[in-house]
């Protein structure tokens, strides 16, 4: 009965979690990259995370203490994140009889968890031995594009949403693209505009 219930509750940990990949490229690119709904985060991340924080290397990485503090989200983004789904998870576990409830919210916690650690190790390096390693230099180049193309690689280390949703371009894409002379997300600039106009008003 024990195996049963850790076997269900670890398929669940494995679902969630890929789905934390499509949460988090809704909530970034609706949330972060748009005044539509939640103005405040929309400038603490869009207009004063990605000005802090260019694309050249050199930008990308911080520079004072008081950049550091925009980097990551509020204290309470991981309760309101796990609050938020709490009942969703539950009412999926009583509809279907498959214990998922604890494995849901561990997956929430661990995505969060990763999510925040290495996006913070991305913007201040220090020379760990992860750093170094194929996955984390592929994800933080991935997070890199994004800080130049907003539009485009909205998950920070595990862009499966990008994948599947259209959204993901590589470095070579990139700068085949820029050697053509096109721009490989042509709306950016036209949705730039149109979100800081949705701020002034």
């Amino acid at each position: 009965m024990t195996w049963n219930l850790l076997g269900q509750e670890s398929l669940a940990f494995v679902f969630y979690f890929l789905y934390g990949s499509f949460f988090e490229w809704w909530f970034h690119k609706y949330l972060f990259h748009s005044p539509r709904f939640i103005k405040a985060t929309f400038r603490a991340h869009h207009l004063v995370h990605h000005q802090r924080y260019k694309y050249e290397p050199a930008s990308y990485h911080w520079q004072s203490d008081y950049e550091k503090d925009h980097i990551a989200m509020d204290w309470f983004a991981l309760p309101m994140f796990v609050g938020s789904h709490l009942p969703v998870l539950y009412l999926i576990q009583y509809l279907t009889g498959w214990q998922s409830l604890w494995g849901g919210v561990a997956a929430i916690v661990s995505y969060y968890a990763v999510y925040e650690y290495f996006h913070y190790q991305m913007h201040v390096p220090a020379n760990r031995w992860f750093e170094r390693t194929r996955p984390f230099l592929f994800a933080k180049e991935h997070h890199r594009i994004h800080h130049k193309y907003m539009q485009r690689n909205f998950n920070v280390f595990f862009p499966l949403a990008d994948l599947c949703l259209g959204t993901y371009i590589s470095s070579a894409s990139m700068q085949a693209a820029e050697a053509a002379g096109t721009r490989p997300a042509r709306t950016i600039n036209r949705q730039q505009k149109l979100n800081r106009s949705h701020v002034q008003n």
